[in-house]
This record gives C-alpha cells, sequence and structure tokens, in this order.
C-alpha cells in the first residue's frame, strides 16, 4: 500500500465510499481504460516489429530496446495506478477490522 495514504484514522463508512468511488471510476472509465492500454500495446507491438528488420544498426536496436522499455514502463505506471486505486481502500478497510483471535 502506498505509504502517503494513511487510512488508520478513516472510519468504515468513509473506506466504503473510497473502495465505492472507485470501483465506479474504473466502471464507468472502464472502455477508455481499456483503449488506452491497447493503444500503449500497439506501439510496442510496432516498435518489437521494427526490432525484427535485419537491416538496422546496433544503435538503432539499442535505441528501440530503449523505447520499447519506456512503453512498457509506462504500462506498467499505470497499471499499478489503476491497481492501487481499486485496492487501497479495499486492503485498507481489511486491515482495519480487529483481529478476531
Amino acid at each position: 500500500m502506498d505509504a502517503s495514504f494513511d487510512y488508520s484514522s478513516w472510519t468504515g463508512a468513509e473506506l466504503e465510499r473510497a473502495e465505492s468511488t472507485a470501483h465506479e471510476f474504473l466502471s464507468t472509465n472502464h472502455a477508455a481504460i481499456c483503449q488506452s492500454f491497447a493503444r500503449q500495446a500497439a506501439v510496442i507491438e510496432k516498435l518489437i516489429a521494427y526490432l525484427k528488420r535485419t537491416d538496422l544498426s546496433a544503435d538503432e536496436r539499442l535505441d528501440c530496446f530503449a523505447r520499447i522499455a519506456e512503453a512498457s514502463e509506462a504500462m506498467h505506471d499505470c497499471a499499478n495506478g489503476f491497481f492501487d486505486l481499486a485496492s487501497q481502500p479495499l486492503v485498507a478497510r481489511l486491515l482495519a477490522k480487529p483481529d478476531p483471535s
């Protein structure tokens, strides 16, 4: 969980509202989110296709590797952001429940 969020002082109702808001955002924006990932994947696919060329110089290959790494990292960051958005309130609520033992 991101250390910048301190859910320890939130009430159960506030945590449930945060969870509901996150779920609503992801549901409402589902198509746009999928489209964004599809565009990012298409960029990576084009770079891989370019990398298959046999006439590339070493510098061109290195540049392509760097671009693939950048695009992959951007996709990774985006996925982690959506995961955090949806999971942090839920995890915080679970952690806030008293230990049954």
